[in-house]
């Protein structure tokens, strides 16, 4: 039997905020997705993230998603949108044999070559610069965009600590690390560490 490996997540690792943490928005969520056997399908959990990645990248206002409901060779899942959290009239639908998604007039989503295409996550040329703090600590998953002239842009939360001052640090950390520069922009996903 023939299985598709896309690959394990291995959170908590490390708790500093160094290369070793920045990641490809693909890579990530490669690792979020874990293992798929396209023999036996993709499971309701990673029809869940790859509905979450899909809803947060194509569908304004996105906020969490309901679990995953087995439709024959698909699985249907439910996006809450906008300020109330309004279930949407249409479903983000991951084929099970695939890992494919798509959502009404929305652009289809070819998961399994976007997790191919996942290269290296440059390093900031700056990381000694703001390291957090210690492994038994909180952690914040901050995602966002390296432009051209190598800045940190668009930081946003895609996991809060639970802590504010915790949050308020990670994104100042992140804000100031610098990447070469490189002719398009990349959008990158780090984890760090706030420990006392």
């Amino acid at each position: 039997m023939k299985k598709t490996v896309l690959s394990v997540l291995l959170l908590g690792t490390c708790s500093f905020a160094n290369a070793q943490e920045i990641k490809t928005v693909a890579r990530d969520l490669a690792d979020e997705i874990g293992p798929v056997d396209l023999q036996s399908g993709v499971t309701q959990r990673q029809a869940g993230v790859i509905a979450q990645f899909y809803c947060r990248r194509h569908i304004a206002g996105c906020g969490p998603v309901a679990p995953a409901v087995e439709r024959s060779s698909e699985w249907e899942v439910t996006p809450f949108t906008g300020i109330e959290g309004a279930p949407g009239k249409d479903k983000i639908v991951v084929s099970k044999r695939s890992g494919n998604a798509s959502w009404g007039q929305g652009p289809a989503l070819d998961v399994l070559a976007l997790i191919h295409s996942a290269g290296a996550a440059p390093k900031p040329i700056n990381d000694k610069a703001g390291k957090l703090g210690d492994p038994a600590g909180p952690r914040v998953k901050v995602q966002f965009v390296v432009s051209p002239d190598g800045a940190a842009a668009d930081v946003r939360f895609r996991q809060s600590s639970r802590d504010p001052n915790c949050d308020r640090r990670a994104g100042r950390v992140v804000e100031g690390w610098r990447f070469p520069p490189r002719a398009q922009p990349i959008e990158l996903v780090a984890t760090l560490g706030c420990g006392g």
